[in-house]
């Protein structure tokens, strides 16, 4: 039998109660504080209540399925629960009458029930169910109707991008150009689906192109398939165990040093067979263009006209409006000037039609003997193709908001199981594409769905226009990919780098070198060493005239856990002149949610910000970083982030909670914990050495992920607010310089509570 349902507006008003069933509803009311002796008797049928006298009472035999009834006078409440016989036939319906407290009572037990499970669930050591739980939500946002059209556009409009995208693509790595195709539409779906971005799009990317190309020439084109297959695995079982933050340890100078470097290998690589010349293999770029130049009498004029046509049009229809899908309308346009003005220009050719593209099948295993050169491979492929969707991933979830928390282990899961799909169709590596992403933000989609319609898109255009698509001339191509390059030789992650640390250039450098001058490989790891290096050489640079010489030695970052704040000493605070600031240790006051009268302290650093502490529930810790923060100190960082999990989780473990109850015993208790856990996170910055950007990000990331706030950062010299303005554009941590106790009578500018 279904339930029946009552609700009213407030203790003295009407009752509408609704019976889908044939049972006989009895309304009770009462007065509050009163207590019930006997049970009430209706019809012959006993009928249970609780915590109340019965006053007043009304009852009647649903003949409709909705009656409306009038509480007798103010002072007087509906009970919270009366159970009623079904006529005596069948089993028994209760009926749940609350009023307006009750109901806010029960509204703040189910809003912080929800922040604990949150909690539980992040503290989960493994995600063995792929985070599918959790993404059942997002996947049913997705056919709302209000918002169905929006994204299905920009699905389709991402997918007009991403056709030509793939094929300059796969021709850029040395595969066929079905292959592209195929890979787009088939990790499109499961990077789409099971990502830990909303917006993100998932395909071939140009960035890993050439990686791509270099495991081509050395193992072959059978051996693709395996490295796909390795790849994807190893990312997948990072996401499950939550082992993100390795792949985290290439600096992002390094990383935008690999982007520079691609792209200028792009660029220069696509130069001669933009004019119609075929160039001997293994060239570097300034080979390269000697090789145009000694050979320019061979230039074929149709194919620079089309490669350069195109690239115009794909720099110029942008300007016109940004929803425009430049790369399809230009290699379109190419393709029609080929065919109308007869140009002598060599075309992508014969493909698969039909579903015969998709060759489904497990991928080869390789001979033993090669297996140590593969997993050098693997391994290479494995942490750039991680690196290049975490930071494609961040960048986005700077651009647009959404109600999903952009998850960097859930990232992992999905990029994983998109290359192993990939793999079982003889696919190649695929990453975060934040050039396709971008665009989905910029075309206001708002779910998953677009990235699915774009990965259905590019299925439709291998199943349907195969013959349409063998007809593109590989110039416009090549112009596609010119104008590829072209948009990576200034990565905008080398910017935030550059802001935080003048010397970040060095490593971006090396990097770029070692990849014209020794190979990919040879490249990222002299870029490695030199920030290793100049990391390590940073710790003799102090960079604010209050930090001591107690942490200027440290390597590598430190945090201590206390109770007590760095303040400046209020006996030396005349002596401004001295090169390090004299600072003393002051106890934060224990309060708890007892006390009825708190003890109070109010502190102010030298902008006038004020910062009170006393009148929350209870005294949170406070954690004093000491030493540099950069990418060395990512477990650091973990460790930290996993001590203020275990806070969360003991202040759960304290409380067991009945959450099918709403007694204002179990409210308050329930409350009580989620407020334990949003208590402010308090970093002292006075300890700090040096900053580099990836090390700073990571740590603004992972505390604005723990969802408590506010997130304080107090002593923080000029060093460390100039990162955070990089790092954290959207101010969701509150930033303090040197604190001071406030004096009674005295006034500052602003007040930051």
């Amino acid at each position: 039998m279904a339930p029946i349902n009552a609700t009213t507006t407030s203790p003295a008003s009407t009752v509408t109660a609704t019976n889908n069933g044939r049972a006989t509803i009895n309304l009770v009311y009462s007065r509050a504080r009163s207590t019930l002796s006997k049970p009430f008797i209706h019809h012959n049928k006993i009928v249970s209540a609780s915590s109340s006298t019965l006053l007043s009472s009304s009852s009647w035999s649903s003949s409709s399925n909705s009656v409306k009834d009038s509480i007798p006078s103010v002072g007087f409440r509906l009970m919270s629960t009366a159970s009623i016989d079904d006529d005596g036939k069948g089993p028994k319906a209760k009926l749940i009458i609350k009023t307006q407290e009750e109901e806010a009572a029960a509204a703040a037990l189910t809003k912080s029930t929800t922040k604990i499970e949150k909690v539980k669930k992040n503290t989960k050591p493994y995600i063995l169910d792929f985070g599918i739980p959790s993404l059942i939500p997002e996947w049913k946002k997705m056919f709302k109707p209000d918002i169905l059209l929006t994204d299905i556009s920009a699905g389709l409009t991402v997918g007009c991008i991403a056709v030509p995208l793939s094929l300059a693509i796969a021709v850029a790595s040395g595969v066929p150009a079905e292959v592209g195709l195929v890979t787009a539409a088939v990790s499109g779906v499961a990077g789409g689906l099971l990502g830990g971005t909303t917006l993100a799009v998932t395909g071939p990317a140009a960035a890993i192109s050439l990686l791509i190309v270099g495991a081509v020439n050395e193992h072959g084109l059978e051996a693709l398939p395996f490295i796909t297959l390795a790849c994807g695995g190893l990312q997948l079982a990072s996401g499950v165990t939550r082992l993100g933050v390795v792949t985290k340890l290439v600096p992002v100078s390094v990383i935008a040093g690999f982007t520079t470097g691609v792209g200028t290998l792009i660029l220069t690589g696509q130069l001669p067979k933009a004019f119609g010349m075929s160039a001997p293999t293994g060239m570097n770029p300034i080979e390269l263009i000697g090789f145009i130049g000694e050979n320019a009498a061979t230039i074929n004029p149709s194919a620079a006209a089309l490669a350069v046509g195109t690239s115009a049009a794909m720099f110029a229809l942008p300007k016109l409006h940004k929803k425009i899908p430049s790369a399809l309308l230009a290699v379109g346009g190419a393709t029609l000037a080929t065919h109308a003005f007869g140009l002598d220009v060599a075309l992508i050719g014969s493909i698969p039609s039909g579903l015969e593209a998709f060759q489904f099948g497990m991928p080869t295993m390789p001979s033993l003997g090669s297996l140590p050169s593969l997993s050098a491979t693997v391994l290479l492929i494995y942490a750039m193709t991680s690196v290049e969707s975490l930071l494609s991933c961040t960048a986005l979830d700077k651009m647009k908001k959404t109600s999903y928390k952009h998850n960097p282990d859930q990232e992992l899961v999905g990029q994983g199981l998109a290359n192993m799909g990939s793999a079982m169709f003889m696919g190649m590596p695929v990453t975060s594409v934040i050039a396709r992403s971008s665009l989905n933000v910029r075309l206001n989609a708002t779910t998953r769905l677009p990235a699915i319609v774009q990965a259905g898109f590019v299925f439709s255009s291998v199943v349907f226009f195969s013959d349409s698509i063998a007809m593109i001339p590989m110039p416009a191509l090549s112009g596609v990919l010119i104008t590829t390059g072209m948009g990576m030789l200034t990565p905008a992650e080398f910017k935030h780098c550059y802001a935080v640390q003048k010397s970040d250039v060095v490593p971006f450098i090396t990097t770029i070198g070692g990849m014209i001058t020794l190979g990919l490989a040879e490249g990222i790891a002299v870029g490695c060493v030199t920030a290793v290096l100049l990391n390590a050489s940073n710790k003799f640079m102090k960079t604010s005239k209050s930090t001591d010489s107690a942490t200027s030695g440290l390597m590598k970052m430190q945090y201590v856990e206390t109770n007590a704040v760095q303040i400046i000493d209020p006996a030396t605070t005349d002596k401004a002149h001295d090169s390090i600031t004299p600072m003393t240790m002051m106890e934060l006051p224990a309060t708890t949610a007892t006390d009825a009268d708190p003890t109070v302290i109010t502190f102010h650093d030298d902008k006038g910000q004020e910062l009170v502490w006393g009148s929350t529930s209870t005294t949170p810790s406070v954690y004093q970083i000491n030493g540099p923060i950069n990418f060395i100190s990512m477990f650091e960082i973990d460790s930290m982030m996993q001590r203020i999990q275990e806070e969360q989780e003991e202040a759960i473990a304290a409380t067991t909670v009945d959450s099918s109850s709403a007694t204002p015993a179990a409210v308050e208790e329930t409350v009580g914990v989620a407020d334990s856990i949003s208590n402010p996170i308090i970093l002292d910055m006075h300890g700090v050495t040096s900053l580099e950007f990836t090390g700073m990000e990571e740590l603004v990331n992972r505390l604005v992920e723990t969802e408590r706030h506010p997130i304080q950062m107090i002593n923080c010299n000029e060093a460390v607010i100039s990162a955070l303005q990089e790092c954290d554009p959207n101010q969701q941590i509150t930033r303090f310089s040197t604190l001071q106790q406030k004096l009674a009578g005295t006034t500052t500018a602003t007040t930051t509570q």
